[in-house]
């Protein structure tokens, strides 16, 4: 991780950019009981959030680091957001934190954000906490890849009341997050897709997350409200 030329070295006392977490490495980089309780017990969704992270957010810190050496701040902006709030889906805090210390740096945010460390130190904060959940997501699928568990029973039985409940759980969510115009609703479009499925629909489901990552948020509210 070599910062670009002009961008100021890293400092350790940088507390602004540390997280709390960070001084206790041992600490897991991601809170699996924390992410299966947010969604409801979930434990089988949860596995399909943290693989599709692995995937999406893979070079995530690299494009930040781009649009800034561009000038892009929009675009890094837009990215450290989605970032965040699909580290807090993931309950990965230490990501979390470093991501919203960053999208302050950069002016982000609604709170004061001078005084704070510069936004290239807060890059290099967030580069180390990433790696760091990817390293320990990357280990924990190579471990269940090599020891698979059984296939689950087919299930033939119609929902049940807890299905229903996390479902409009699921869709409630995403109406609040669509209301605010907060872009982790397009985070929450996909890892909440069984359940948006069992509630809306395969059609309606496609149709409501190309809406929302096309980032008409008014558009896809209007039709989750239709359609619930």
């Amino acid at each position: 991780m070599i910062p670009l030329p002009g961008a100021p070295p890293l400092s350790e006392h940088d507390l602004d950019c540390t997280p709390d977490s960070a001084q206790y490495p041992d600490t897991p980089a991601v809170n699996h009981a924390g992410g299966i309780a947010r969604l409801m017990g979930d434990g089988a969704l949860f596995a399909r959030v943290l693989a599709r992270f692995r995937k999406e957010y893979r070079e995530t810190a690299s494009g930040i680091r781009s649009a800034l050496a561009a000038g892009d701040t929009a675009l890094a902006l837009r990215l450290v957001h989605t970032l965040k709030g699909a580290a807090g889906m993931i309950e990965a805090v230490p990501l979390r934190q470093t991501a919203h210390a960053l999208e302050q740096a950069l002016g982000g945010d609604t709170g004061d954000a001078s005084g704070r460390a510069d936004a290239w130190q807060c890059l290099a904060r967030l580069e180390q906490a990433l790696e760091r959940v990817l390293l320990e997501l990357d280990a924990a699928a190579a471990l269940a890849a090599a020891n698979p568990a059984p296939a689950a029973p087919t299930r033939s039985a119609p929902p049940n009341a807890a299905d229903l409940a996390a479902h409009a759980h699921s869709a409630q969510r995403l109406a609040a997050l669509l209301d605010e115009g907060n872009g982790e609703a397009v985070d929450l479009v996909r890892e909440a897709e069984d359940a948006l499925t069992a509630q809306l629909g395969e059609q309606r489901y496609r149709q409501l997350a190309e809406t929302i990552e096309a980032f008409d948020f008014d558009g896809a509210l209007a039709l989750l409200m239709q359609w619930t």
